[in-house]
């Protein structure tokens, strides 16, 4: 499976109140600061479409977007070009820059203590319908690119993995996991290995 368009979702458990219109100036302040790996470009508003992308950073190889898809706000990863690179390649650096962006943001003073993603929920599918069909081989090849990366950041933690069943929807997996390690820990080990 192609895993070039992954995009890796970390659901808000903390601070899903916050108006996102609040967060405007600190996605400004990253680009000016270039906070984030890659060029970042702009900044995107969409806070008037119900359940919708909510606030967009614009970035060269990808977005990074609170959303609110399905209901639940999340900090979303969405790759759009990278260099040829294996699949868990792939995987690694969005859960990389998803988890970097999770930290920094939670570590802003606008919102020190007031926003925590939980790092134990989470969604990942493959925005490329053509590389990724819907149907349930693709979720099954995702699975187990995912597992071993799933394997390395929690350990042995009981994982539940759901498919994503709406076949108007993309392939996707929504995980849950016991294991309750941080979103630091989780970094440190995507950063040594």
């Amino acid at each position: 499976m192609d895993l070039q368009k992954i995009n890796v979702k970390f659901f808000m458990e903390k601070g899903s109140e916050i108006p996102l219109k609040d967060l405007i100036p600190i996605f400004h302040r990253w680009i000016q600061q270039d906070k984030l790996e890659g060029m970042l470009i702009d900044v995107a508003e969409y806070t008037h479409v119900h359940q919708g992308p909510g606030l967009l950073l614009i970035a060269n190889e990808a977005n990074y977007s609170l959303d609110e898809m399905g209901g639940k706000r999340g900090f979303l990863y969405n790759q759009k070009r990278v260099p040829e690179k294996s699949g868990e390649d792939h995987l690694r650096t969005a859960f990389r820059r998803i988890l970097g962006a999770c930290s920094l943001l939670e570590k802003e003073p606008e919102v020190a203590g007031k926003m925590k993603f939980a790092v134990n929920h989470l969604q990942v599918f493959v925005n490329n319908r053509l590389a990724a069909p819907r149907h349930s081989q693709s979720n099954e090849e995702l699975e187990k690119s995912l597992k071993p990366l799933l394997g390395e950041l929690y350990g042995d933690a009981k994982t539940l993995l759901i498919p994503e069943r709406d076949p108007l929807k993309r392939t996707g997996l929504e995980i849950k996991v016991e294991n309750l390690v941080s979103l630091e820990t989780l970094l440190l080990k995507l950063k040594t290995n």
